[in-house]
């Protein structure tokens, strides 16, 4: 030990002792002071002199402070291998709708409905669209997917590999993939995201499970070569660990839970993606920034020319709609999402900006995977363990007048849990409002009277359940829930309070499942995965995706069999009697949905002719493919000025048609000559 350090933990232990031993001593009195005494009993060696020399030397110590994260890594790796690319697969860049004439810069103003509950990407409260918005810009996958034609291209990963036992892939790294703090992206990289992923300290059950149940092992094979085997041969471990998982930096993922869990709540390890989170980024409650990094990476690939334009994108918490729209109008926000129909057709073509061409108005069809929505049945106690009260609640959910009063049928029924996929089951059973059979359904489960005040009773005259419904959504959406309140209390004498809280108290209801009904949306994608909302295994763990509880022998036998079949007709079947029994069963009284996007903008931007992806499309086509374009940004504001309209002669001043539904009957991108000779340069081959 430095002797300075040696002498400071003396010198503090005999203050200890002195204090310990002075509490008796009273100022008054006379206190004989034996010295050597002293000194022995505090088992101090060498003469006094001596310590108080040590102990002046403590000015000149230096103090380490403990390392920063991230800062104390320093990994050793296997001698390199040899490399054969012929062995491996790999894909040649390609296009989507990108444009390499975009222009760079800007700054682009999203709103975000609440400020989420965190910003980690997995653990409690971590599943949220929005934040996982972010984090797409923020980190990478190791490949992508061309779903046109089927097949993996390049992105962390430049290589691939899958043994010829379907359960051993192999991954390697691009040598050129840096993180944002400069540390080359590595093959242990890849194996600490994946053990961070199964580590059950970070209450995560249903992503540590998956992954556990799928990987045996992750081995690095050298610097930039890592291999993954799995403990069967599954279809969807490519899938998943290629496609679906964004890989975390090493240096600073390998932590225990606990720090995980409270201290990164707010914080984000660096990113190989084209964007980081903004230095003073994070304003509480306000807003979250995140900037472009003009040293990625792969900022000069040709593939890449025409994407992630903006240099900043900042998301402003708006927690209520009809504030969002009015900061929209008044040029606050530069998009601005139309949920409300009735504001689609009677309301947003009275505005002077619309009228003008100042905003523009768009309803964008595309191919997107569909999730769906609809008020959740918690089936782990009365009254939705009852399949008959599940399926009574259904045929209680008036659709049809909300379609009438509200959405002004702009909306199409859900009537499957993939709507319109064709992993939704043919020919089947549809349920419309119906309180006769309700009645009938709830009579059969035993509730089958009315009291005096009208309330359902059962035989022995108690009381159906008084049931609460939290809503975070506005008073736009409280008006929706008021109708089915109605027809619960009108039709069958169920009483349905609905309370008003913010999205977090929400949220932390809903993943500790105490609820009993509760109105949720839920994302989908183009390699459905219903295990984790649907399988039995979850049904009693907190933080996972199976809200209701729901437990089904034969739709657990199909989730297990699903992961090991490796032909797509097969599994295609799998999923449709999956979406079969759910129907049957009644975990949710499915809502409605829309094969289309409505956006308002302010006509500032460039953008693809095809405005999105054909299976992308939503906010993240904008942050993935626009751009803000000065020329037109300085004609609207010289026009707004002067009131004069955009585009003159044409409909509503809008630039082009409204509606674009050409996704809907082209399976690749427009012909746009100034794009594809632009893309041709780079020698980028155009998609279509």
């Amino acid at each position: 030990m430095n002797p300075a350090r040696k002498a400071l933990s003396i010198f503090l232990t005999a203050i200890v002792a002195s204090l310990a031993g002075c509490s008796d001593l009273q100022p008054s009195e006379a206190v004989k002071y034996d010295e050597a005494a002293a000194w022995q009993t505090l088992g101090l060696k060498g003469a006094r002199a001596d310590f108080e020399k040590k102990l002046g030397d403590l000015a000149k110590v230096k103090l380490e402070t403990p390392p920063e994260v991230g800062t104390d890594y320093h990994p050793k790796f296997p001698p390199d291998l040899p490399f054969k690319p012929e062995e491996w697969s790999t894909g040649k860049a390609t296009s989507f709708v990108n444009d390499p004439r975009a222009h760079r810069g800007g700054t682009l103003r999203m709103p975000m409905r609440d400020w989420p509950p965190t910003l980690r990407t997995e653990g409690p409260n971590s599943r949220l669209k929005s934040t996982r918005d972010i984090h797409e810009l923020v980190y990478e996958t190791l490949l992508e997917y061309d779903v046109a034609r089927g097949a993996y291209l390049p992105r962390l990963a430049d290589y691939w590999w899958i043994g010829p036992d379907r359960k051993t892939f192999r991954f390697h790294i691009d040598k050129r993939a840096r993180w944002a703090d400069g540390r080359a992206v590595t093959a242990d990289d890849v194996k600490a995201t994946l053990e961070h992923l199964m580590r059950e300290d970070r209450k995560d059950p249903q992503v540590a499970e998956r992954n556990r149940e799928m990987i045996k092992e992750v081995k690095v094979l050298d610097r930039l070569t890592v291999e993954i085997t799995g403990h069967l041969p599954q279809w969807e471990t490519m899938v998943t660990i290629g496609l679906g998982t964004p890989i975390y930096p090493a240096a600073y993922i390998r932590m225990d839970g606990e720090t995980y869990l409270s201290e990164w709540n707010w914080k984000l390890p660096p990113g190989s993606g084209p964007y980081a989170l903004a230095t003073d980024g994070l304003q509480p409650g306000r807003s979250i920034a995140i900037k472009r990094r003009y040293d990625w990476w792969a900022e000069k690939d040709p593939a890449n020319a025409g994407k992630f334009n903006f240099d900043a994108i900042v998301y402003n918490v708006i927690r209520d709609e009809e504030l969002e729209y009015q900061k929209f109008f008044a040029g606050e926000l530069d998009v601005y999402r139309v949920n409300r129909a009735q504001r689609w057709v009677d309301e947003i073509d009275k505005k002077v900006a619309i009228q003008k061409g100042w905003v523009q108005k768009r309803k964008l069809y595309n191919l997107e995977p569909q999730g769906y929505s609809g008020y959740c049945l918690n089936m782990r106690s009365a009254p939705f363990n009852d399949r008959d009260v599940r399926a009574a609640f259904a045929h209680l959910f008036n659709r049809e007048k909300l379609f009438e009063k509200f959405f002004y049928f702009q909306y199409d029924y859900i009537d499957s849990y993939f709507p319109g996929q064709i992993y939704s089951r043919p020919n089947a059973q549809r349920i419309r409002f119906d309180p006769a059979e309700a009645r009938r359904l709830l009579a059969k489960a035993g509730w089958s009277g009315r009291d005096g005040d009208g309330f359902l009773i059962n035989g022995r005259g108690q009381r159906f359940p008084a049931l609460s419904l939290d809503n975070a959504d506005g008073p736009s959406f409280g008006r929706l829930h008021q109708v089915f309140k109605d027809d619960l209390w009108r039709e069958a004498g169920i009483k349905l309070e609905i309370l008003n809280v913010d999205y977090a108290s929400l949220l932390k209801k809903v993943w500790e499942y105490k609820f009993s009904i509760v109105f949720f949306n839920w994302t989908a994608s183009i390699f459905p995965q219903m295990e984790g909302q649907f399988a039995s295994k979850l049904a009693d763990k907190p933080q996972t995706n199976n809200l209701n509880g729901f437990k089904n022998a034969e739709a657990d036998r199909l989730f297990d069999a699903y992961k090991y079949e490796f032909d797509q007709a097969k599994r295609l079947n799998m999923m449709q009697r999956v979406d079969e029994i759910l129907f049957d069963q009644h975990p949710y009284a499915l809502a409605w949905y829309a094969p289309y996007w409505r956006v308002l903008y302010w006509d500032k931007f460039g953008h693809p002719p095809e405005y999105s992806e054909r299976f992308v499309g939503d906010f993240a086509a904008i942050t993935r493919y626009w751009w803000l374009d000065p020329e037109r940004a300085r004609k609207t504001e010289q026009n707004r000025a002067v009131d004069k309209p955009n585009h003159p002669g044409k409909p509503l001043n809008q630039s082009e048609q409204v509606e674009d539904r050409y996704w809907l009957t082209h399976p690749e991108p427009r012909v746009e000559p100034g794009r594809d000779e632009a893309l041709r340069a780079l020698g980028v081959e155009p998609a279509h």
